[in-house]
């Protein structure tokens, strides 16, 4: 009997990208900060490898979100990388085999500044959604926080077109994007 292959995704144009993944299972695969830390340091590695721009993430206890501008036929390997990786060494510190992810990704493109907007707020509201903080910016492995705080805990993410949408003024910015969100 011989194991089926997944089939590659075929060409995946140049654009923005809603990529989000799971685990295989109810169980987590960040149990703490060194985790959540060794999975961001894994995406700023193929982010900048990769020559993609990362616009948002969230990193949570049973998935994460990623919402990142990519070049052609980039997201594919990238992502097979940082999702391999991060399992493989997961494994490892847990002393455990198999899959650590339910599936592939799914990324979904981003079609209007509507949509992205959607997604923005989507992604820096899902650790209120799931109960896990009152606030979109009590996270702190998301990249919300430095989006308003303009902190640099996450050298690897470009807020700078969140931020274009609520204009230029770095006060009205701010106090806009938290009623966006709804971070208040």
């Amino acid at each position: 009997c011989r194991a089926m292959s997944r089939h590659g995704r075929g060409h995946i144009a140049a654009g923005t990208y809603h990529v989000t993944t799971r685990s295989a299972g109810p169980m987590p695969i960040f149990t703490d900060d060194v985790e959540y830390g060794h999975f961001c340091a894994l995406v700023e590695r193929y982010v900048t490898r990769k020559k993609w721009t990362c616009l948002s993430f969230c990193v949570m206890s049973t998935h994460y979100h990623l919402l990142v501008e990519v070049p052609a036929n980039t997201l594919q390997g990238g992502m097979q990388v940082i999702n391999w990786s991060y399992a493989r060494w997961f494994n490892a510190r847990h002393g455990r085999t198999g899959h650590l992810f339910g599936e592939r990704y799914y990324s979904g493109r981003i079609e209007s500044d509507g949509h992205m907007l959607s997604a923005l707020r989507y992604i820096a509201r899902n650790p209120v959604s799931a109960g896990m903080c009152e606030r979109p910016s009590d996270w702190r492995w998301s990249s919300y926080r430095s989006t308003i705080e303009k902190d640099k805990s996450f050298p690897f993410v470009d807020s700078t077109l969140f931020r274009g949408y609520f204009g230029s003024d770095p006060q009205r910015i701010v106090a806009q994007i938290r009623q966006f969100v709804g971070d208040g």
